[in-house]
């Protein structure tokens, strides 16, 4: 099952919105504050009270007012909104206002609205069980992970549902027989590149990097542990074929050769049959993929990229959303737009200028 569109009216910073997704590989860009990871969480909350449990071990989907009443306590337990209020989340307005969502993928539909009351009401109810479904946000988990699940099922923690939901995923035994075959091909380019092992014992993970021996995964470089992560989800099928990867900025302490072993290990699981959702602001990351969909590489043409640039005009401005195959394809790319910004300041100061700002800038 694959996500083919979204519509939001009055949600978060989005006033009506739609999004067209690829079946394959779907790329977020924007600033900051433009509702990237906002349009992600609630996908993945929508998806998650009906997909498949640890180890593949699908769950009976909820129906009725049981869906209800799970979509709003998912919605409050990923967004965190003060007091629980998820009419937090409605776009402000003067009066009484309500948010109008929409899912679609087939012929196959989830609806509902809330209003700023907190009052959430399912329209259309769809939705089948999804074979997996993951959201691996911007912070790495391997080093919190001893004791997490416990803390957070005991006490009040500053983390939202995406973490706890992780830490399960990430707690599942690893497979074996046929299906291990399967993740092994997935893992062999990682296995290549960075880790030769990643292992749970006792309660925590230990990763074998190349060069460094066995190591708590503590003390291993945040970056590796992001990798490591990716790898252990595979192994233990938590991460399936005809599955859903959310991931928030896996650039994040990642260096430009992890990056480039990143990028194309996604678009390899994009072309398995996993649909992807990533939100960054890496040039390297997001470039890769516009290249092999540009030029039409193999892993271009079984991930078929879909790149989506979200933008406002000012600071509570209605978010604006351009789509394209590339990035060439999409108006108003903030990171392309910067990366011209950092060369026309190094041309001012190589001509040594009497100032290091961009001409177009000096204009203003």
């Amino acid at each position: 099952m694959s996500v083919a569109s979204l519509s939001l009216r009055n949600f978060s910073a989005f006033r009506e919105a739609e999004f067209e997704f690829s079946p394959g590989l779907n790329v977020l860009i924007g600033a900051n504050a433009t509702g990237k990871s906002h349009a992600m969480k609630l996908i993945y909350s929508i998806l998650k009270i009906k997909s498949a449990g640890v180890n593949g071990a699908v769950a009976e989907p909820p129906s009725g007012e049981m869906t209800t009443l799970k979509l709003q306590e998912k919605l409050q337990r990923v967004f965190r909104p003060e007091d629980g209020r998820i009419g937090r989340l409605v776009t402000r307005a003067q009066g009484r206002n309500h948010a109008e969502i929409g899912l679609k993928w087939r012929e196959k539909e989830f609806s509902f609205n809330f209003s700023t009351l907190d009052k959430l009401t399912v329209e259309r109810d769809t939705l089948p069980a999804v074979e997996s479904c993951l959201f691996m946000p911007t912070r790495e988990l391997l080093s919190m992970y001893p004791g997490f699940i416990a803390a957070y099922e005991g006490r009040e923690l500053e983390f939202d549902d995406t973490y706890y939901d992780l830490s399960l995923a990430l707690s599942a035994t690893p497979l074996r027989g046929p299906r291990l075959a399967s993740a092994a091909e997935l893992l062999e380019p990682l296995e290549r590149a960075v880790l030769r092992k990643v292992v749970l014992k006792g309660g925590r993970f230990y990763l074998a990097a190349k060069g460094e021996g066995v190591m708590e995964a503590s003390l291993a470089a945040e970056g590796l542990r992001k990798v490591a992560s990716l790898m252990h989800l595979i192994a233990n099928g938590s991460l399936a074929k005809a599955g859903v990867l959310f991931w928030d900025e896996p650039e994040t302490n990642l260096n430009p050769r992890l990056a480039t072993v990143i990028a194309r290990l996604l678009m390899k699981l994009a072309g398995a049959g996993v649909q992807l959702f990533v939100a960054t602001h890496d040039y390297l990351l997001s470039n890769e993929f516009s290249l092999a969909a540009e030029y039409q590489t193999d892993e271009g043409k079984a991930s078929r990229p879909r790149f989506f640039c979200l933008s406002r005009a000012k600071l509570n401005a209605p978010i604006q959303i351009a789509t394209g195959g590339t990035l060439a394809e999409v108006p108003d790319n903030p990171i392309l737009q910067e990366f011209a910004a950092h060369y026309d300041r190094e041309q001012n100061l190589f001509y040594g200028r009497e100032s290091a700002e961009p001409r177009e800038r000096k204009s203003k």
